[in-house]
């Protein structure tokens, strides 16, 4: 269970200190943020299950933990990793949905990352449930280009990806913001001392990996060394 949204102590990794805990610091996907934001606003945002596909560390567990904060409070907020998810904890966790939600707000909302580790009779089982989702609910699904198109390949998959809105993940002008935000990351951290040009290199080389380049401003990477 995520309690991730009140911010990340000071000994965290800049990945976790740095995460988004409002739409309107999320970078470069600005498309799927307007797409939930619309439902939101129509009060449509529940009683879904979400399917999000992209690069690592393009954000797709912040757009998650964002969407399950929209719905439910922290403590109301399961997530898992999708390798560990058999059918009966998936019985479980429908029992739990079943239940409004405790605090602030009304629902409930279930994370499973690594969508693409699903087993085929929890794919199955999943089916069902989907097409009963109560109204305060909403389930997220997160996996990797790769993972979606493993999925794709798999015919138990094709009526599982059908269950779930997809949030549009965009790649275009994904580096440029996040190469502004590191150097924006790493002056704060007094980590910076390199153009902006070595950062956007450096946001190339990483596939647009935003985790993977926070961990290069923790090393030092990008700090002025007197060169």
């Amino acid at each position: 269970m995520s309690n991730l949204f009140d911010g990340a102590p000071p000994s965290a990794p800049l990945f976790e200190r740095y995460r988004p805990r409002s739409w309107t610091e999320v970078i470069g996907q600005e498309k799927a943020v307007r797409a939930l934001l619309a439902l939101r606003d129509k009060g449509q945002l529940t009683g879904r299950a979400y399917w999000l596909s992209g690069k690592s560390g393009t954000g797709k567990t912040t757009i998650a933990r964002l969407l399950a904060a929209e719905v439910a409070d922290d403590f109301m907020v399961t997530e898992v990793d999708a390798t560990g998810l058999t059918v009966a904890a998936l019985a479980d966790l429908e029992r739990a949905s079943n239940l409004s939600g405790r605090g602030s707000k009304p629902g409930r909302a279930f994370i499973v990352n690594e969508a693409h580790g699903l087993r085929r009779d929890v794919i199955r089982q999943l089916l069902v449930m989907l097409e009963r989702i109560p109204r305060h609910v909403v389930w997220v699904f997160t996996t990797t280009l790769e993972g979606q198109q493993a999925m794709e390949d798999c015919p138990d998959a094709s009526p599982l990806l059908s269950r779930c809105f997809p949030v549009p993940w965009q790649a275009k002008g994904w580096n440029q913001a996040v190469a502004r935000r590191v150097k924006e990351i790493a002056i704060a951290e007094g980590c910076d001392g390199k153009p902006l040009s070595v950062y956007e290199k450096a946001v190339n080389d990483a596939r647009g990996n935003f985790r993977a380049l926070l961990q290069l401003v923790e090393t030092g990477f990008f700090a002025d060394k007197g060169e």
